[in-house]
């Protein structure tokens, strides 16, 4: 069973060095649940309701030398969580909410087993969109940095254990769009998502609650 980790993203960007990322793991970037200097740009990830988006995800395995790459529909609720619709390879969509994980495919809906470190991340990137620094603190400890409009995150697990397993959590956006996540076991194993303008901002219909998201 897949296990998805994404992230609305609204404008494409060039990937953030590796080198980068952990140069902003540093006391000097480790950001207060409440800083002030954040806050406009929470106010701003808030607003965005409703977001429909096309989405690429690179998949690096120390097997390979390419990453297995995926293509897809994104779709962003406030209410309900996260959806990815996979059209290459086709039949599948992924829906991350506040109850966990739920795959649905062409025989019905399956929630995989539970999995710490699927857990933590899909419930950091529900956070993210919502930038709740406050509860992300409770698990990551948080590192941030601003230039202009550009913005970057870099959460890396406390305990011990989920920071072997998951490794380090990388966020880009400028403005209140958030550009670029990746999960970085290590060098040879990431999972990257990118995802290209929105090509809808309007309310989801009933139609599409009920296609793309989780029953109530």
């Amino acid at each position: 069973m897949r296990r998805i980790f994404t992230v609305l993203a609204l404008a494409l960007a060039p990937p953030l060095a590796a080198a980068d990322t952990d140069l902003l793991v540093a006391p000097a970037h480790l950001l207060a649940p409440d800083d002030p200097a954040w806050q406009d740009l929470a106010a701003g990830l808030r607003a965005q309701t409703a977001v429909t988006a096309d989405f690429t995800e690179n998949r690096w395995f120390p097997f390979k030398k390419t990453p297995t790459v995926l293509t897809g529909e994104v779709r962003v609720s406030a209410g309900h969580g996260l959806s990815l619709h996979y059209l290459d390879p086709a039949g599948q969509t992924v829906v991350i909410d506040d109850r966990g994980l739920l795959v649905r495919s062409a025989s019905g809906d399956t929630v995989p087993p539970a999995d710490p470190r699927a857990g933590a991340a899909n419930a950091a990137l529900l956070h993210v969109l919502r930038f709740d620094l406050r509860t992300l603190a409770d698990t990551f400890a948080v590192y941030g940095r601003r230039t202009g409009t550009a913005w970057q995150l870099a959460l890396v697990p406390k305990d011990a254990d989920l920071r072997r397993t998951l490794g380090q959590v990388a966020i880009e956006g400028d403005g209140t769009a958030v550009r670029r996540i990746e999960l970085r076991r290590s060098a040879l194993q990431r999972v990257e998502i990118l995802v290209s303008p929105p090509t809808s901002t309007a309310a989801f219909t009933a139609d599409e609650l009920g296609r793309f998201f989780r029953a109530p």
